[in-house]
């Protein structure tokens, strides 16, 4: 990882403080060569005027001479590295700090006897560039001449180069501080990752107990809870995987080794023919048990790649009781049980899906018979709630025991009781029967209580007949 991403920040950081240093040190060079050169320049047109004042003003006083001036104008050039000419109007130099240039003649393109400053100009006797500038001489009544001063261009160079020193260096203290904090942020940044990545390796390689080790309360503990809380919904996602295999297991293999046993029985004359025909029905009742799971497996896997479809109506839904109780007749003949319908005298319309709420009151009362008592009875009301109908079907059959009330809607979970009372449940039917509720947006609730039995209400949205 480091290498993947740190490297690439780290060539792209060079590259721009590269780029950045390079644009520096060009503006930056030149912006001093030009400050500097004004700065020079002001210094020695200063200096020449001082001087063109000082020689005007000793020279009528009669008090200067030539050697003596010409003492002072070394002395200025030792401390300064300043030379100085004294020359004519004509361009003679008078003076000079160079004894030997005294005598000759300066070119007049050299002057400017309008004071203005010439720059970079090469010396006209050296060959050596040059920063020149003059003033002219003069008092009120004649023009004595002009002083030209000038200094190395090295000079003004040398400045400049010392002022971008002072710049790269302190850029370079920066840069060494600003590397080590981006080290250490790198370091930071990777030690997180890497601590991540190893904890999803793990989640990856079923170890879900992993803890992932974020000290730090910001963004990467965040995703470290995330990835945390994804890895234990994987885990129960793979426990109900195993669980989901295991019941699904159970009840396919149960059912198919009675079928298989019983037609291998009747087909090598181990079942005598004249008492085929019990054992033909156990047959066909495993059949039974075998379409009854594969119907609800198909339905669960429909409600979750596709949802729930509903078809909304409007129906009487003390109507649709009565039919779906009727259905249940045949079963409740076998242990002598009961239904009593209790409905309000006036028709009760609502507005559901008429086919899926058939299922829900189906499941219901099928389940309310399997865990009845023989002689039992079982209750099946409607009333009226603002504007819901409220649905109920209780038995008075063996209860759910109050640690499994909770889990009764999680598919293919049955309690000890259910799994030996009656092996036609496969464990859905709840699971089904929540889905197609909440998908009318509306609420399923039980209550129970063991030995005494159990009530399911759920409510329904009241239309207008």
């Amino acid at each position: 990882m480091k290498n993947k991403i740190w490297k690439k920040y780290f060539i792209c950081m060079a590259v721009l403080l590269v780029v950045v240093g390079a644009l520096i040190n060009l503006i930056g060079y030149r912006h001093a060569v030009r400050r500097y050169t004004e700065e020079h320049r002001t210094r020695l047109k200063d200096l020449s005027r001082l001087i063109s004042v000082e020689y005007v003003k000793e020279s009528r006083r009669a008090g200067l001479t030539s050697e003596l001036f010409a003492l002072q104008l070394q002395a200025i050039e030792n401390m300064t590295d300043i030379e100085t000419w004294i020359v004519s109007d004509d361009g003679e130099i008078l003076l000079a700090t160079e004894k030997k240039l005294v005598g000759k003649k300066v070119p007049m393109r050299v002057l400017n006897v309008n004071w203005n400053e010439k720059t970079e100009m090469e010396d006209v006797y050296s060959g050596e560039r040059a920063l020149a500038v003059d003033s002219v001489m003069a008092d009120s009544t004649s023009m004595w001449g002009y002083v030209v001063v000038s200094e190395p261009w090295d000079n003004v160079i040398k400045d400049a180069k010392h002022v971008m020193f002072i710049i790269n260096l302190t850029a370079v203290c920066f840069l060494v501080m600003g590397v080590t904090i981006w080290f250490l942020f790198a370091q930071y940044h990777t030690h997180n990752l890497q601590i991540i990545q190893d904890a999803v390796v793990h989640y990856t390689n079923g170890d879900f107990d992993h803890e992932i080790d974020v000290k730090t309360n910001d963004e990467y503990r965040e995703l470290a809870n995330s990835i945390h809380l994804l890895a234990d919904q994987h885990a129960n996602l793979v426990e109900y995987q195993k669980n989901f295999i295991a019941n699904i297991s159970h009840d396919f293999r149960s059912p198919l080794t009675s079928i298989k046993g019983y037609a291998e029985a009747i087909k090598d004359g181990t079942i005598p023919y004249e008492i085929q025909g019990k054992y033909l029905n156990i047959i066909l009742f495993e059949t039974d048990r075998l379409a009854n799971l594969t119907n609800d497996l198909l339905d669960l896997s429909n409600f979750e790649n596709k949802g729930v479809h509903l078809s909304f109506t409007k129906f009487d839904i003390t109507k649709m009781l009565k039919q779906s109780a009727m259905t249940f007749e045949g079963k409740c003949s076998q242990k002598n049980l009961k239904i009593r319908l209790s409905f309000p005298e006036n028709t009760l319309i609502v507005y559901a899906d008429k086919g899926k709420i058939q299922q829900v009151v189906h499941n219901l009362i099928d389940n309310a018979i399997k865990f009845s008592h023989p002689d039992g009875i079982i209750y099946v009301s409607v009333m009226e709630r603002r504007e819901k109908v409220l649905v109920s079907v209780r038995d008075t059959g063996i209860g759910i025991p109050k640690e499994s009330i909770s889990k009764v809607w999680e598919r293919f979970y049955k309690t000890d009781l259910s799994r030996g009372k009656d092996k036609r449940g496969t464990g859905l039917g709840l699971s089904i029967t929540k889905q197609i509720i909440a998908a009318h947006n509306e609420n399923i609730k039980v209550s129970s209580t063991e030995g005494v039995g159990t009530e399911f209400v759920f409510s329904l949205a009241k239309a207008e007949a």
